[in-house]
């Protein structure tokens, strides 16, 4: 029996020595928080005092420049303004103006139902109700900044449950520099939606439903693939590994723990959802607009087999133009287009490998996760965003810390992570749109 396996074997008795307490797990967490997030605004910054010439960007300086007449209004603009790009302005209009067009200078409003509330709604009651642009970037900041801290306080805890502690801090650090982890506390909901995936794990690992359902609630008012979650956290109560109970049955397939009424609070899931669509339908007279929005960024639903083939085609053409020297566009969308594949073929590669490490939850989940991926593509970039999903996908980087733990090589992933997120923040700074 390895060592995993070992661990799942102890808790599955009812037994949680390898859980670290809580200040190991807020200095694990703060050790890889502080360095990543400083590589980030560091780099940020640097880009718009350099004054390097940026692409074409939307007209918005309300949102993304608000603090012209505020005391040091010139410091906060470059300590905040360089990250609140592409999606952020959405998020943030929808907190300064909800989702109907009120206020001039704002994106359309017809694009918002495709961004869902429980983000915003948090930046517009802790800004204080929409008054005040720049309190409501300072906010978002607040919210993805202490999100992404209590995620990696709680990964740290969940890992070492399922791992053992000598894996928490790599998967920590793995996570915290992947590329696209720049988006974790910039505002976007990255760092919200990775604090209640791993806080659904977490409760139900260790038998806490009534939590457990309510974060799947709010994971589904995040965005639609919040209802995914409900598999994996049914899987952890079916199959466990469980710290409430002892498992009563055996078998690959039948459920290892008998069906109770605490069951129940998973059908908390949709509530979110729900909740969001009742609203469109009051407010703009179409409950499912944060479907139909999707359109107004180029989305459209295609099957599994047809996504996968224009995904494998277009990054087939990227590499054409790339060896050829001939770009009909930016040539940073043709490398992304390599970029995303190579991460999605690693995704793909990782939950197997998930599969084989954890309990079946975890594998499910990484593996579940990636079926938007090919079925919701605008046309000409079908991987449209693949790094920002994928770096949601927690499981992926306790495998990795493993994997690399073994090989001794975690330092030099997490240096070739960390040079590949400083590229990323900088185009990103820039207006290129890079995932």
């Amino acid at each position: 029996m390895n060592r995993s396996e070992q661990s799942r074997a102890e808790h599955e008795l009812g037994e949680s020595s390898a859980v670290p307490d809580w200040g190991a797990s807020l200095r694990a967490a703060w050790s890889a928080f502080w360095p990543s997030r400083l590589a980030v605004f560091g780099v940020a910054i640097w880009v718009t005092v350099a004054d390097l010439s940026a692409n074409a960007q939307p007209g918005y300086p309300k949102l993304s420049h608000p603090f012209g007449n505020w005391p040091a209004g010139g410091l906060l603009d470059i300590v905040f303004s360089p990250l609140a790009k592409w999606d952020a302005l959405h998020y943030l209009a929808i907190a300064l103006d909800g989702y109907s067009e009120s206020q001039g200078g704002l994106p359309p409003a017809a694009n918002r139902p495709a961004f869902f509330p429980l983000y915003p709604g948090l930046i517009h009651v802790l800004g204080g109700f929409g008054g005040s642009p720049g309190l409501i970037l300072i906010m978002a900041y607040g919210v993805s900044l202490s999100s992404f801290f209590a995620a990696l306080v709680l990964l740290h805890r969940l890992t070492a449950l399922e791992l053992g502690a000598r894996f928490a801090w790599p998967t920590l650090m793995l996570l915290a520099f992947f590329p696209a982890a720049f988006f974790y506390g910039i505002p976007y909901t990255e760092s919200l939606f990775l604090l209640l995936a791993v806080a659904a794990f977490l409760a139900a690992r260790t038998g806490h439903w009534a939590v457990a359902g309510m974060v799947l609630a709010l994971a589904s008012a995040t965005r639609v693939p919040g209802l995914l979650l409900t598999l994996p956290v049914s899987l952890l109560y079916l199959y466990g590994p469980r710290t409430d109970g002892v498992p009563t049955a055996t078998g690959r397939l039948r459920p290892r723990y008998p069906l109770k009424l605490n069951a129940a609070w998973i059908l908390l899931a949709p509530l979110g959802l729900l909740v969001f669509t009742a609203y469109l339908h009051y407010a703009l007279g179409s409950g499912l607009a944060w479907e139909h929005a999707q359109a107004n960024f180029g989305r459209h639903t295609v099957d599994p087999i047809t996504g996968i083939w224009s995904s494998m085609r277009e990054a087939g053409s990227s590499v054409g133009h790339i060896l050829n020297g001939t770009y009909d566009t930016q040539p940073i969308y043709y490398h992304l287009n390599v970029a995303q594949i190579g991460l999605v073929a690693l995704a793909i590669a990782g939950g197997v490998g998930v599969l084989r490490l954890l309990p079946v939850a975890y594998g499910t989940w990484v593996l579940i996760s990636l079926v938007p991926i090919f079925t919701s593509q605008p046309p000409n970039n079908p991987l449209l965003s693949a790094p920002r999903f994928i770096a949601v996908l927690f499981p992926l980087f306790m495998w990795l810390a493993v994997f690399c733990e073994r090989r001794r090589i975690t330092p030099t992933i997490i240096a070739l992570f960390a040079t590949g997120m400083a590229v990323l923040t900088a185009e990103f700074a820039l207006w290129s749109f890079v995932a």
